[in-house]
């Protein structure tokens, strides 16, 4: 793998770099539950009109991988901000949040009527939530026989229907939301294996942590077969970090348990 070529972009506002035009690097956590992800990228002497102009909410994409394997690993807004000079050298440092607007600040107050069921209630709201939506399957479609008031801010609301009475995963991932059952994955069936970027497994504890070369296909709940001389089967991610930089770290590390 130290022969693959690092490829990466980073999108902040309407600006877009490659790592030829811009040293960045990046650390991009990811877990499988409706906490929302929060990326931290440091970019490296950006103009001082570029450093002046990047504002809180502005869009951020990553994508990461090898040359012809490239995809999106974060899509998210800014939500702080800091430089710092060293001698002749600039670093900005960005944290960025999934769905930041959407999920801080959207509210909610409506009274749905009697009999409504989880699914339509769900389809209205999500509307009003404005994030794309990547896979809608609910483990349970519960029915309100006396209806239900939906009032607070939409993320609280939406996470009681979902999680609470619905018993079904609620995850946002690279700007979709994904609601499914938790037993079943998002992706399914990719291989991890040396040959396909493996570096390292540890069965030493109840979740097994996995190493390998940066990989924008892995993410939360994504079911996996693993195939190496210490470990066999089939698994799913419960949490992970995607990190890279120029000339350091590139790696995806992994914690999944069997499945």
């Amino acid at each position: 793998m130290e022969f693959w070529i690092r490829t990466a972009t980073l999108q902040i506002g309407a600006k877009k770099y490659s790592l030829d035009d811009l040293t960045f690097d990046f650390e991009v956590p990811f877990e499988d539950s409706e906490e929302l992800a929060t990326a931290t990228i440091n970019a490296y002497n950006l103009s001082a009109a570029t450093r002046n102009g990047i504002r809180k909410g502005d869009p951020v994409i990553i994508n990461a991988g090898y040359e012809g394997d490239m995809g999106v690993i974060f899509v998210g807004q800014v939500s702080g901000l800091s430089h710092k000079r060293s001698t002749t050298d600039w670093c900005t440092k960005i944290t960025a949040t999934e769905a930041l607007d959407e999920w801080l600040t959207a509210q909610i107050n409506k009274t749905y009527q009697k009999g409504i069921k989880a699914k339509a209630m769900l389809q209205d709201l999500l509307n009003i939530f404005g994030i794309e939506i990547g896979t809608f399957d609910l483990a349970i479609d519960k029915e309100y026989p006396r209806g239900k008031v939906c009032k607070g801010k939409l993320k609280d609301v939406l996470t009681e229907i979902v999680v609470s009475d619905c018993k079904s995963r609620f995850l946002i991932r690279c700007g979709k939301i994904i609601i499914n059952n938790p037993a079943d994955g998002v992706n399914k069936g990719y291989l991890l294996s040396p040959s396909t970027g493996l570096l390292r497994s540890d069965e030493e504890r109840e979740e097994i942590h996995i190493e390998t070369g940066l990989n924008y296909h892995l993410g939360p709940a994504d079911l996996i077969k693993i195939q190496s001389s210490d470990l066999n089967g089939r698994f799913m991610i419960v949490r992970g970090t995607h990190r890279g930089s120029q000339s350091g770290d590139w790696k995806t590390e992994i914690e999944v348990k069997p499945a």
